[in-house]
C-alpha cells in the first residue's frame, strides 16, 4: 500500500544548524531557556528543568539525534511517550501547515515519520516519543507479528460492531462503523497514538478486575455531540453521568469481544470520567501508575451517528501476564 501525502500542523525548529519539524499535536508551549535553570539528577543520568512548578525531563534535541551540540536558546514543552518533556533547540522557526510526504520505513531512522519540503530543502518530521527513546518506530513491538495483529484486528472489528449496536440502542438512532484498526505496542507508544495531547477530551477510565484497565477516549467534540444527542450538556453532572454510561457501554463492548475470543474472565468495575487536555489525562490515569514498556492494545473506530461522526479510541492495558494469556487463548502466542 502506497502512503499519500497529508497536511499536518508542525512547529519547525533548528538545532545543530539543521531544520526539523515537530507535530503540533504534541507541543504544549515554547519558552526562553535563558529564563530557566536545568539541574542534573540521578548521578548524572539526566537533567530536569523547572517549568511552571513542574520538574520536567530536559533533552537537548541535538544530543538525542546524535548531532554536534548547538547553542540552545529555546525550550519546547511537548508530550512524548505519555509524559511531558522539554526539548532544547537552537531556535524556533515557526508553525506551518504543510503537506507531509511519507518516507520508506528504512529511511526513517527510527525517529522520522515523514518529510516536508521547504523549497528544495527536505525537513524531517520527528516523532517526539521515538526521539527521546520511549519507543522505536522500527520493527514490531515485542516480536509479535502478522498472526497477532490479525487476531487483534478481528477483535477490534467485533468490538466496534458491538459498540455500534449498543450505541444505536442507547440513542435510538442508526449507527454505522466507518473504520476500525488495532495496534499492539508499548504503553508509551499507545499513549502518543491516542490522539492530540493538547486537545480537550473526555476519557472514561474503567478498571478491570484482575485484568488491568481500559480507557475509552472521546476526542475533540465527540463527547459534546453525544451529550447533545442525549439531551444534556457536558458542562453539568447529568452530562458527565451520561458519558460515564456511554463509556461503560462502549468499553464493555470491546472488552466483551476480547472475552468472546479468549474465554478470559475480564470483569469491568465502575468507571470514572476525566475531562481535560488528553496529555494530562493520560499522565494521571496511566503513566504514573504503569510501566511505559508494558504491552498494550490500542483499538480505534469511527462510528457515524446519522450525520455526526463519533470517533473512539479504546486502550486496554493488561496486568502483567494477562497479555501472554490473551495471545495464548487466541492461539497465536
Amino acid at each position: 500500500m502506497v502512503e499519500s501525502a497529508a497536511e499536518q500542523l508542525v512547529l519547525v525548529v533548528r538545532t545543530a544548524d539543521e531544520p526539523f519539524a515537530l507535530p503540533m499535536d504534541a507541543v504544549e508551549q515554547t519558552f526562553d531557556l535563558a529564563k530557566t535553570t536545568t539541574r542534573g539528577v540521578g548521578g548524572g543520568a539526566g537533567e530536569v528543568v523547572l517549568y511552571r512548578g513542574s520538574a520536567l525531563e530536559f533533552h537537548p534535541l541535538a544530543r538525542l539525534l546524535g548531532l554536534p551540540a548547538g547553542e540552545e536558546t529555546a525550550g519546547v514543552v511537548l508530550w512524548a511517550g505519555g509524559r511531558r518533556r522539554v526539548f532544547a533547540v537552537d531556535s524556533l522557526v515557526g508553525q506551518r501547515v504543510s503537506e507531509i510526504q511519507p518516507v520508506p520505513p528504512l529511511a526513517r531512522g527510527g525517529v522520522c515519520t515523514g518529510i516536508l519540503l521547504d523549497g528544495d530543502v527536505p525537513i524531517p518530521v520527528l516523532d517526539p516519543g521515538a526521539v527521546c527513546g520511549a519507543y522505536s518506530l522500527d520493527g514490531e513491538s515485542f516480536g509479535y507479528g502478522t498472526l497477532q495483529r490479525s487476531a487483534l484486528a478481528e477483535i477490534a472489528n467485533i468490538g466496534s460492531s458491538h459498540a455500534a449496536t449498543s450505541l444505536s440502542e442507547l440513542l435510538g438512532r442508526p449507527v454505522e462503523v466507518g473504520y476500525t484498526e488495532a495496534l499492539l505496542t508499548t504503553l508509551a507508544q499507545a499513549a502518543d497514538r491516542l490522539g492530540s495531547a493538547t486537545s480537550q477530551s473526555a476519557v472514561v477510565d474503567t478498571p478491570v478486575a484482575e485484568g488491568g484497565r481500559i480507557l475509552l477516549l472521546l476526542p475533540d467534540d465527540t463527547a459534546t455531540q453525544l451529550c447533545g444527542l442525549l439531551g444534556t450538556s457536558i458542562d453539568d453532572e447529568m452530562g458527565r453521568s451520561a458519558l460515564r454510561e456511554v463509556g461503560n457501554i462502549l468499553g464493555s463492548s470491546y472488552l466483551n469481544a476480547i472475552v468472546e475470543f479468549t474465554g478470559l474472565q475480564l470483569e469491568p468495575e465502575p468507571p470514572e470520567i476525566d475531562i481535560d487536555l488528553l496529555g494530562h489525562v493520560v499522565e494521571r490515569r496511566l503513566t504514573r501508575h504503569a510501566n511505559l514498556d508494558d504491552p498494550s492494545i490500542l483499538m480505534r473506530s469511527q462510528l457515524t451517528v446519522e450525520t455526526a461522526g463519533a470517533k473512539f479510541s479504546f486502550l486496554f492495558v493488561p496486568q502483567i501476564g494477562t497479555m501472554d494469556q490473551l495471545l495464548d487463548a487466541l492461539g497465536v502466542s
